[in-house]
């Protein structure tokens, strides 16, 4: 916690910043996950566990669909603290059907690893899977989707050059950011950060929020009706950051943190949209 922060402040940032004092049924939706991801994994077995860098946890699943058009690539929540692509195989549920191939990554950790090594982890996977998995008709259009924390790092491919790690210029047709925390300065006063021990300069300098994107792409900022104000803030201040790339900034109704992306996996719902349309034909 920061010094000179008051109990109530620190009340007021613990209910704004985490979804876990908000949410009491996570246990029950938690648990749901991991019988959705097993029924998923059962019914569509995967490229498991994919080494692209030394940590166990630098690992990906690539579902594969037969004649694909192009990828999706998930990375999952969990304030970069917790949870694996294990809770969220769900989610290539509806792509999969759609003529979609589905990545879903693992990262390392904090307190195990900085958020610094978490962030070269994310787009290491990216190039690994980019370079070196996926085929032609998969690399023709992909879109990189992450809630919560992997919201942020979904942000974060289009904040690098590419080129520098060997791909194509514009790897990326878009990006779907769902419930992303952009600006990290607010979590040095939450109880999150006893695990990413930030202080406020590493904050400042991993801050997205008023950094300019490097990638074009398509772009969507999405957060959940019944979520804090800070998460509206802050997606509504990336997309106001990113203008110039046509962001579109949406809420999804009578949503919280932990359902808010459950539409990636329902046809026709404004989530499952997105992602279709940024793939294009």
């Amino acid at each position: 916690m920061t010094a000179g922060i008051g109990a109530q402040d620190r009340d007021w940032y613990e209910r704004e910043y985490n979804p876990r004092v908000t949410v009491p049924e996570l246990p029950r939706i938690l648990a749901d996950w991991i019988a959705r991801s097993k029924a998923t994994r059962e019914r569509h077995p995967p490229l498991a566990d994919i080494a692209y860098g030394s940590h166990p946890r630098e690992v990906f699943d690539l579902f594969r669909a037969p004649h694909a058009r192009g990828t999706v690539v998930f990375i999952h929540g969990g304030y970069w603290r917790a949870l694996s692509k294990l809770e969220t195989s769900w989610v290539a549920d509806a792509f999969l059907d759609q003529g979609l191939s589905v990545a879903l990554l693992n990262y390392p950790l904090c307190p195990d690893v900085t958020l610094a090594h978490i962030r070269e982890s994310a787009l290491s996977a990216f190039a690994k899977l980019y370079r070196d998995v996926l085929n032609d008709d998969e690399r023709r259009s992909i879109v990189v989707t992450g809630h919560s924390a992997g919201g942020y790092l979904a942000a974060l491919h289009l904040m690098t050059d590419w080129t520098a790690w060997g791909l194509p210029e514009k790897p990326i047709a878009g990006i779907v950011s769902i419930s992303g925390v952009f600006e990290l300065l607010p979590l040095l006063n939450t109880s999150m950060n006893e695990a990413l021990r930030l202080d406020a300069a590493e904050a400042e300098r991993l801050t997205l929020l008023g950094q300019p994107w490097v990638t074009p792409a398509k772009v969507a900022f999405a957060v959940g009706g019944r979520e804090p104000e800070a998460f509206h803030r802050q997606s509504r201040d990336m997309a106001a950051g990113w203008a110039d790339l046509s962001p579109r900034s949406f809420a999804v109704p009578d949503t919280h943190h932990f359902n808010v992306f459950d539409g990636l996996a329902v046809p026709g719902s404004a989530l499952n949209a997105a992602v279709i349309e940024m793939v294009g034909e």
